[in-house]
């Protein structure tokens, strides 16, 4: 099973594909600053970067960066 983050500055959702992403277009409506859609398997350490969306554009990214998914638990990204 898989699980994906949204992350915009120091804020984190966490949820399904399809909630990311509504959530991430409410929050692009409040502040216009980049979000970045990441993706993890139950076990990893590790968030991949999946897809970026911003005000003008949404993109899915084939091998993105990763972050450990312990930074982003608790609704706060720790960057």
């Amino acid at each position: 099973m898989r699980t994906f983050f949204a992350v915009q500055q120091d804020k984190v959702f966490n949820s399904g594909w399809h909630q990311c992403i509504s959530w991430a277009r409410q929050q692009l409506q409040e502040n216009k600053s980049t979000i970045q859609l990441l993706s993890a398997r139950a076990g990893d350490k590790d968030a991949i970067v999946v897809a970026e969306i911003t005000a003008q554009s949404e993109r899915l990214i084939k091998g993105g960066r990763t972050l450990p998914v312990k930074r982003l638990m608790n609704g706060k990204a720790e960057i």
